[in-house]
């Protein structure tokens, strides 16, 4: 009897989470564009504090999406989702831009060799 809250409780945290990882790598690309001239200037902790707060349009536009594609979501944990993705989506975003930037450096390098 006490294994059936257990279990929807699990099942909803997995529905969460899977919808705040939908949100923020369909949400990467966008806020990647948006920062990434501004970000190679800056140490981490302020370049991922400068990606939270610029991607907060983008993940609200993306949770709006999804929550009106996914049936049998509750409205009321949009604000929940929206700042687990905002959250989340710092370190895709930064991670991204730091192999983008690796991959030109190299291509620079393999430029100048040649």
């Amino acid at each position: 009897m006490l294994q059936r809250p257990f279990a929807v409780a699990a099942r909803r945290r997995r529905m969460l989470d899977a919808l705040v990882l939908r949100i923020a790598e369909s949400s990467v690309e966008a806020i990647c564009e948006l920062v990434a001239d501004r970000v190679q200037t800056m140490g981490l902790c302020e370049a991922r504090g400068y990606v939270r707060a610029r991607a907060s349009a983008e993940i609200r536009r993306q949770a709006r999406q999804a929550f009106a594609q996914q049936p049998g979501v509750d409205p009321a944990w949009e604000p929940l989702v929206v700042l687990r993705a905002t959250e989340r989506v710092g370190p895709l975003a930064l991670r991204q831009l730091s192999a983008t930037r690796t991959r030109q450096i190299g291509a620079a390098s393999q430029r100048r060799a040649a």
